[in-house]
């Protein structure tokens, strides 16, 4: 019995510095096409990766269909918000896992400020709306 607390004892020792040197899936790796856009969009996309978006497409005049949301839970389509300016970007996660890019090919120093508050606001309703999808996905388990 001794014998298999010391086998255990030293797979444990050479296993430990494996696990401790894994990098945190609570951080991903955000890549901006754009300069500046990082800080304009970069703490929400960390909670759009947590919760499992893959991808939001933002196309402006497209009706009900104008933000598209992709999840393992399934799509979501929503309209423009009103009250917003229309900005076009796109948030793709996942590749390679744990990271994210976006690009928003109208992005510039002098509307900043626009795409802050309506990617602000879409994300926001991207995250709350993947996490009601997969509340609902698995509670038919």
């Amino acid at each position: 019995m001794r014998n298999l607390h010391v086998v255990f004892l030293a797979a444990a020792a050479i296993a430990a510095p494996a696990f401790a040197q894994a990098p945190s899936a609570t951080t991903p790796t955000v890549k901006a096409v754009q300069p500046g856009l990082f800080e304009v969009a970069g703490p929400r996309i960390n909670e759009a990766v947590t919760v499992g978006i893959q991808k939001i497409v933002a196309t402006p005049n497209k009706g009900w269909r104008s933000i598209e949301v992709q999840s393992p839970w399934g799509y979501s389509y929503f309209a423009w918000p009103r009250n917003l300016k229309p900005v076009a970007f796109t948030i793709d996660t996942g590749k390679p896992a744990g990271s994210a890019t976006i690009s928003a090919p109208g992005f510039k120093e002098a509307n900043k400020a626009d795409y802050k508050a309506t990617i602000e606001a879409i994300l926001q309703h991207a995250i709350v709306t993947t996490q009601q999808n997969r509340a609902f996905a698995e509670g038919f388990r």
